[in-house]
């Protein structure tokens, strides 16, 4: 219920399971701190299903991370119900306009401190340029990032791979995610044969995380690109409002996806957008932690993760420009904008950069 700031969370799950509890080694935490950086999904969300299975197998691995999860979950929707009921009123329409103001900053926020850690190459630069542009253009996100992935994997000769100090210590074989992965897409041939509206919602998030390598902010572009220009089952504006609502609660970014299926389908159609877009990642993690040595020192591996690190930077800095259009070209609205950018480039805590830029919308609007 305190895990605030996605990977930021880490150095205090750290805490928790290796200093307090001392469920796990240091050396073991390190060993899946890194794994959780070669799979897609939440890093932070990772960390915790890595310390789980490293406890008590599979079944730890499953119940850290429903525990770290499943709080964000009912606070997300419990603010999309309040969303609904009093979305109309105008003083709370007028701070999610301010809302949006800050999600735009946040987003141009990541992707500044991104370029700052990825782009030091004039190759790089120009391969997240490209991104940024075929996005702008309403291109499909997922195709660029797998076409950068390869690329990368080609060009980036003098990326070679690790040969880690941490040697992970589990033991589990992979016969339990396998069954995992079985059952997943039984379920997901049930939903399609049986014309089940759920389909379409859950095999969409599953996509989603399959290729959020790099963390939760990636899935972002992704995210945006199926639900609002794909399946158009909410506009921009909407979507801002849900990313606004999930940094506000606990929990990864990710759990954007909790406001959609709310917004669709009530709490089941939240509880299958969330199930669908953490699963893939859970498995996954679970599924590649007995051969985490030999990923860690796969040359082309490395590669072609720099390469959708580098597509992460176009694709956020495409999302800026996209949601930029949104924010409303009024006084309040802009200096929101221009505080709460200032604030987070400054190190500011998100939790009280949107709060206070709420408070301080609800106040323009009722001055104003």
């Amino acid at each position: 219920m305190t895990a605030f700031g996605g990977p930021a969370m880490i150095p205090y799950i750290r805490n928790e399971v290796v200093d307090k509890k001392k469920w796990v080694s240091e050396e073991d935490f390190s060993a899946g701190t890194a794994l959780a950086q070669l799979v897609p999904g939440a890093t932070a969300m990772q960390v915790t299903a890595w310390a789980g299975l490293n406890t008590r197998g599979l079944a730890g691995s499953f119940v850290a991370y429903v525990g770290f999860g499943l709080p964000a979950f009912i606070m997300i929707c419990a603010l999309s119900a309040v969303y609904i009921s009093l979305g109309n009123i105008p003083a709370i329409e007028a701070m999610f306009g301010g809302l949006k103001a800050v999600v735009t900053a946040l987003i141009a926020h990541a992707a500044i401190n991104f370029s700052l850690r990825y782009l030091s190459r004039n190759s790089a630069k120009f391969m997240a340029f490209a991104v940024g542009c075929w996005l702008a253009f309403n291109g499909n996100p997922i195709i660029i990032l797998v076409v950068m992935c390869a690329l990368s994997a080609l060009i980036f000769t003098d990326i070679t791979g690790l040969n880690p100090k941490e040697h992970s210590q589990v033991k589990y074989g992979v016969k339990g995610p396998l069954f995992l992965i079985a059952g997943a897409i039984l379920i997901l041939t049930v939903l399609f044969l049986t014309g089940s509206r759920f389909f379409h919602l859950a095999f969409t998030m599953a996509k989603v995380d399959l290729f959020a390598f790099g963390g939760g902010y990636v899935s972002l572009p992704i995210m945006l690109h199926e639900v609002v220009n794909n399946y158009h089952w909410m506009t921009q504006s909407v979507f801002m409002d849900g990313i606004a609502l999930g940094q506000i609660t606990p929990g990864p970014v990710v759990m954007t996806s909790a406001f959609i299926g709310y917004m669709l389908d009530g709490v089941l159609g939240a509880a299958v957008a969330t199930i669908s877009v953490f699963a893939p990642s859970f498995i996954m993690i679970n599924l590649v932690a007995p051969f985490y040595d030999r990923l860690r020192s796969s040359a082309i591996l490395q590669r072609a993760l720099y390469g959708s690190l580098i597509s992460l930077v176009g694709l956020m800095a495409a999302m800026t420009g996209q949601f930029l259009l949104t924010v409303k070209p009024e006084p309040g609205d802009i200096l929101i904008l221009i505080t709460s950018f200032i604030l987070l480039r400054r190190g500011t805590n998100i939790v009280i950069v949107v709060p206070c830029c709420a408070l301080l919308s609800l106040l323009f609007s009722t001055l104003f």
